[in-house]
């Protein structure tokens, strides 16, 4: 059915002005499909009608005392005001979903159409989310200003993992009129945020659940954490997952690695520093990790490549709970727990005289030893489809299958790399296998058999040293594991190796768990 829009404006507003619209519309038997009214403009959705119609409207308008002019719109008010809503909440990075009072869908962007399958307007979200929780929550009465709103809620969808947030929405006269839920996925593209619980962490050896129940008993302490073990185990994992199932899971989780970031630099981002305190630093000065994550948990990654003077201003916060930012005579008192972690021996470092023995009792008060996946055979299967399942959706390939033969070489590979490792290889085997099943000859390990033809594929010398360099370098970080050793290994300083790794591009997933 054809349809034409109108818009009827008026330099005053006075009552039945409606009334005396719609009159003339009956006159003309001209039926309404819908109407918008406000102070000074009607808007009218009404069946096609001739332009001579239209006019002769017009003209009987025009003896409407408080008519000032009326024209054809492509778009009433409240079909322009739900385009610009729509158009909005598709910008945004979250599955969202407009429900009624009775929790009846009305809305949904694409992200949430894309992330729950079969999600359909006008049925109950329950159909969709099977969530305890969220059934309980809209079914209560509407005067229950408890429990206002659901924060942060880790729920599964499809194999997939949510936070979940719901809200309560009222008009401007606090009327009760529906719910706003949103949909964030943590774990969609082999990242975890600082929300990541025990659950994220997946394994069914009986040895692997017993250090899990370990870290659950010591998340509750205050105490400091140390975690060992490989790279590629999971260690910041296990980070979070404590950090969240504390006391202090409320508070920021902020983490950084001790290797990464040049010396001179490690100590103005951990202890902050104020304006002016040395060359090239910021004008208003700068907040560090600690005093960032005051209340909270502090995750420092690769301890062991921390230089001996900063282990001395570590060791005092430690002591004394208080920092002082870099050019500063003020101390900051701190209330933050302490998670590190460490691929290497901290016992042997100490007897080198490259770690200090005072700090390393401070940060032993509990350890915490992750196995290598090379001892977990059994989990090889539960972490491979997990991944898939991952792949599967980042790519948009739905079921990835993976015949009998992979699976085989998968069990029987020593995994060096441990989880990472498994994560490349995968992530590879889902390129390499394009629309098909998964075989043995997708699967390809982290090896350096065919680097000796790699640079034969260049002509031009510049890209082929360029090559060189660039694989040369990645075999080094993965044998070696840390920035720094790297350095020492190559006979170069950590600043030139951190700018060969910027110059090439050199991603932390390419070699760093």
């Amino acid at each position: 059915m054809d349809i034409k829009r109108i818009k009827i404006m008026f330099h005053i507003n006075r009552p039945h002005l409606t009334y005396d619209i719609l009159t003339i519309l009956r006159n003309y038997d001209i039926s309404v499909i819908s109407m918008e009214v406000y102070s000074n403009v009607i808007y009218l959705k009404v069946p096609y009608i001739s332009e001579d119609m239209i006019e002769s409207i017009r003209r009987e308008c025009e003896k409407v005392y408080g008519y000032d002019y009326m024209e054809e719109i492509d778009v009433m008010s409240f079909e322009e005001k739900d385009i610009e809503l729509k158009g909005v909440l598709n910008l945004i990075g979250e599955g969202v979903i407009m429900l009624s009072s009775k929790g009846v869908v009305e809305y949904g962007n694409k992200i949430a159409f894309k992330h729950i399958e079969n999600l359909e307007v006008g049925k109950y979200i329950f159909e969709f989310i099977d969530d305890v929780d969220l059934k309980n929550y809209i079914e209560r009465k509407e005067n229950n200003f408890m429990d206002k709103s659901i924060r942060n809620k880790n729920i599964n969808i499809s194999n997939y993992r949510f936070l979940l947030n719901v809200d309560r929405l009222y008009s401007e006269d606090g009327i009760f009129c529906g719910y706003l839920l949103t949909l964030k996925e943590i774990n969609g593209d082999f990242s975890y945020d600082s929300l990541l619980t025990f659950e994220d962490i997946i394994g069914e050896d009986e040895n692997f659940k017993r250090i899990v129940d370990i870290a659950k008993l010591y998340a509750y302490s205050d105490a400091s954490i140390l975690l060992t073990g490989e790279s590629g185990t999971g260690k910041e994992m296990f980070a979070r997952a404590i950090h969240s199932e504390s006391n202090r899971a409320s508070k920021p989780f902020v983490g950084i690695n001790c290797a990464a970031i040049p010396e001179e630099l490690l100590e103005s981002e951990l202890f902050g520093y104020e304006p002016g305190s040395f060359t090239g630093a910021n004008k208003t000065g700068k907040r560090g990790i600690f005093e960032t994550a005051n209340g909270g948990t502090v995750f420092l990654d690769e301890i062991g490549e921390m230089n001996y003077h900063l282990q001395a201003k570590l060791l005092r916060v430690l002591q004394e709970k208080k920092i002082r930012p870099i050019g500063s005579d003020r101390e900051i008192s701190l209330d933050v727990r302490i998670i590190s972690a460490t691929n290497r021996n901290l016992e042997k470092l100490i007897e080198d005289g490259n770690f200090r023995m005072d700090l390393f009792y401070r940060l032993n008060i509990f350890r915490i030893e992750i196995p290598p996946l090379r001892n977990r055979v059994e989990d090889i299967p539960l972490l491979t489809q997990y991944f898939l399942n991952v792949l599967s959706h980042r790519y948009s390939k739905g079921n990835i299958q993976i015949d009998e033969s992979a699976r085989q070489r998968l069990n029987s590979y020593n995994w060096p790399g441990n989880i990472r490792e498994m994560q490349n290889v995968l992530e590879r085997a889902v390129v390499l296998s394009r629309e098909g099943p998964i075989t043995e000859e997708h699967i390809t390990f982290d090896k350096t058999d065919s680097f000796d033809n790699l640079i034969l594929n260049y002509e031009d010398l510049n890209s082929a040293v360029g090559t060189f360099e660039r694989e040369f370098i990645l075999k080094a970080l993965r044998e070696n594991k840390t920035i720094r050793a790297t350095a020492k290994v190559l006979n170069v300083t950590h600043t030139l190796l951190l700018n060969r790794i910027k110059k090439y591009k050199i991603q932390d997933d390419e070699w760093r768990v």
